[in-house]
């Protein structure tokens, strides 16, 4: 299991762009499962009581990225990398989830190619599928900082 402060070791996001708050599988390069909780102190909650779409691929990509993340980490502590949230495809909604829930996040890579990988993910509340696709990550590892 991870928490909040675990995640923000690999993810740049800080608060209130930090949208995974748990990850409660992790297979680094593989694949996880995370959680975010709608409880409402969110700013995005201001017009509204659903989650709203766009954020709901970023938490996938965030997931993704704590994946990949981790590999890299696992491989050379002292690496650096940077991801980003390459694209989307094949993306279903079947509803947006609302206020009060807790949302289970799962990405499995797929495939990669050079430094783009897609992962099958889905998105689920309460045991209930509410959303799939494939979401895109480009993922680059840059050499550690030399002492000079």
């Amino acid at each position: 299991m991870m928490e909040n402060k675990e995640i923000q070791s690999i993810l740049p996001h800080r608060y209130p762009f930090l949208l995974v708050d748990r990850i409660v599988e992790l297979k680094p390069g593989k694949g996880g499962i995370g959680i975010k909780n709608l409880t409402g102190d969110e700013w995005f909650f201001n017009g509204g009581n659903s989650y709203p779409p766009v954020l709901l691929l970023e938490s996938l990509a965030q997931l993704g990225g704590v994946v990949l993340g981790s590999k890299a980490r696992e491989e050379n502590p002292n690496s650096r990398f940077f991801g980003l949230f390459a694209g989307v495809s094949d993306f279903q909604y079947q509803r947006a989830p609302i206020l009060g829930e807790q949302i289970t996040l799962k990405v499995e890579l797929s495939q990669s190619l050079a430094s783009i990988y897609r992962f099958a993910a889905e998105v689920y509340v309460e045991g209930e599928k509410i959303a799939s696709g494939q979401v895109l990550l480009s993922f680059s590892r840059t050499p550690p900082l030399q002492n000079r």
